[in-house]
């Protein structure tokens, strides 16, 4: 390909445009032309900049043909890269390695790699991941993260000074807003973005034509209605109000009598039966005993323990439901121990012999199953205005009054017992999409990765 088609009409600047069209065959849309100028703009008003964009829209390639313009205009700058994920990185790799290979553009040192990209002139590209144990780079030019929010606030706070010694220092942020380990830092810097200098940047699911409109449409199926608005709209889930809400609740409440609503229990084994437990360290014990009959997910019984000594209310679990698997929260170690030692199958067993479900790590994933469940009205609870069952009574008004604390985006932790059950519950069915545990739809496009 002719160095020469890249460059603007003084045949002194690379064209970022023009890269574009020429190694994707696509024009960059409005919001990201916006977005790659201000990357290698000079202007101080440019020096933070943040991009909140959907997922598949196309902010790891405009990193990428900003990243090429700035090392053809100045081969001597230095970029430090952290990525939320070694295939982010390797995107960001793939982008750039057609264009760094162009005849006559650039004077590399070496072959590129994935992790290290040196110029004679003295310029380097360094990559690191959100894995990476610490980051000891030396003074750079421009610090990029890329899907931040995957990226653990170790680094982001080890990585944040690397820029203080340049003349031309400029930080970029870029994510979708995933609910991942650091998305209360990215959505702070999003929302406080002038208070703390950044420009923000976004484009909207119009502005991407390459995405599959087949895609779209069946992932709005496939997806709660929050987690569609993040990844696929590039949207803010809201943290307030209910949790899941009750008129999601209320059209999964069934008479227990009405066998075309809500079926018999089928013989052991033809389907899957299992327990979801929250320990009441304060309050009640909460267990939620489900079947799955094809999509639906039936409650069967719910059992609360008050003031019962633990040792009764772990004999009283293994007698009644010894024979099905459970999943408890993981933090109770010593109790979830002594219902293993009892006979029963308790589930997940993580890595280093944890049991149970742990909050920390699945519990945003588990609410948003949930609310996919309720929102397609897959669910069968029993109504208990039409049932004589006073803990069934407390499950439904504790799933209704299930809220987010406002100051913290997290559900608030008060009469949250049979929520938590539920939520454990999930973790058996967490597999229930076509795309397996804890993952979104792969999205389909045309182009941009």
């Amino acid at each position: 390909m002719p160095s020469n088609e890249l460059n603007n009409k003084n045949n002194e600047q690379l064209n970022p445009l023009a890269l574009a069209i020429l190694y994707t065959g696509k024009e960059l849309s409005v919001g990201q032309q916006k977005f790659v100028r201000a990357i290698i703009s000079r202007d101080p008003a440019d020096r933070q900049l943040v991009a909140k964009v959907l997922r598949k829209g196309g902010k790891t390639f405009c990193v990428a043909l900003a990243f090429a313009t700035l090392f053809f205009n100045d081969p001597t700058l230095r970029i430090f890269h952290l990525s939320g994920s070694h295939l982010q990185a390797s995107r960001l790799y793939d982008y750039l390695l057609p264009i760094l290979l162009t005849p006559g553009l650039y004077h590399l040192v070496g072959q590129p790699t994935k992790y290290l990209v040196r110029f004679e002139e003295g310029g380097r590209l360094e990559v690191s991941t959100a894995s990476a144990k610490s980051v000891r780079g030396a003074d750079v030019d421009i610090l990029s993260f890329d899907e931040a929010v995957m990226i653990p606030q170790p680094l982001i706070d080890a990585a944040w000074p690397l820029v203080r010694a340049s003349k031309f220092a400029k930080r970029i942020i870029t994510s979708t807003a995933s609910p991942e380990v650091s998305l209360d830092w990215f959505l702070r810097l999003w929302q406080n973005a002038h208070a703390l200098k950044f420009d923000r940047h976004e484009w909207p699911l119009s502005e991407c034509p390459w995405i599959s409109k087949e895609d779209t449409a069946e992932a709005r199926l496939m997806l709660d209605s929050r987690t569609f608005a993040v990844e696929y709209e590039g949207k803010i889930a809201e943290a307030r109000g209910a949790v899941w809400g009750s008129h999601l609740i209320d059209g999964c409440l069934v008479d227990a009598n009405n066998r075309s609503l809500y079926p018999l229990p089928a013989p052991d084994p033809l389907t899957e039966k299992w327990c979801g437990l929250d320990w009441g360290f304060i309050g009640q014990t909460f267990l939620t005993f489900w079947e799955k009959q094809g999509d639906l997910k039936i409650l069967r019984k719910v059992r609360i323990w008050s003031e019962t000594p633990y040792t009764q209310v772990k004999q009283e679990i293994v007698a009644d439901y010894g024979n099905y698997p459970i999943y408890p929260d993981s933090e109770a170690v010593s109790d979830n121990a002594d219902l293993k030692d009892m006979g029963m199958d308790v589930r997940p067993r993580g890595p280093k012999g944890t049991l149970g479900v742990i909050f920390s790590k699945d519990k945003d994933f588990l609410i948003s199953r949930a609310r996919w469940n309720f929102e397609k009205n897959l669910f069968r609870i029993p109504d208990p205005d039409k049932s004589d069952d006073p803990d069934l009574f407390t499950f439904v008004q504790q799933l209704k009054a299930y809220h987010y604390n406002e100051a913290t985006g997290k559900p608030e932790k008060k009469n949250d017992h049979g929520c938590d059950s539920l939520i454990c519950a999930m973790k058996h069915v967490e597999q229930d999409t076509p795309y397996g545990k804890g993952k979104l739809p792969q999205m389909r496009s045309f182009g941009f990765r």
